[in-house]
């Protein structure tokens, strides 16, 4: 991320909540459609000048609602073996879908689904 603050025309593909924080460099808006771009961040866009004491909100709605164009989900692989393992990684799904169990995803800058 420093490397392309100091590259003036450099671009760098990373997850948004690694991006739309920071200081030094500014997420793309994106868009399927020409002229119909979504900003990765909430508007107004903070200017660097500004931050760190103001900085780029995650634009939650736009990953929620798939407006932005770039997202991905995150999955959990569950052994089929009908033992421990299995439950265990029953269990563990379970929880992530439940308001506890997205509170951590959304702690790590994720966008939670629910």
């Amino acid at each position: 991320m420093q490397k392309l603050a100091s590259s003036p025309g450099g671009i760098y593909y990373a997850s948004a909540p690694e991006v739309v924080p920071q200081c030094s460099t500014k997420p793309l808006p994106l868009g399927r459609t020409q002229g119909q771009y979504v900003a990765p961040y909430q508007e107004p866009f903070v200017l660097p000048f500004e931050c760190p004491g103001k900085r780029n909100k995650l634009n939650i709605e736009a990953f929620q609602s798939e407006k932005y164009s770039i997202t991905r989900n995150l999955f959990v692989v569950v052994k089929q073996n009908v033992q421990a393992e299995q439950q265990a990684g029953v269990a563990y799904a379970n929880l992530l879908l439940t308001e506890q169990g997205q509170e951590p995803i959304t702690q790590t800058g994720f966008v939670k689904i629910r």
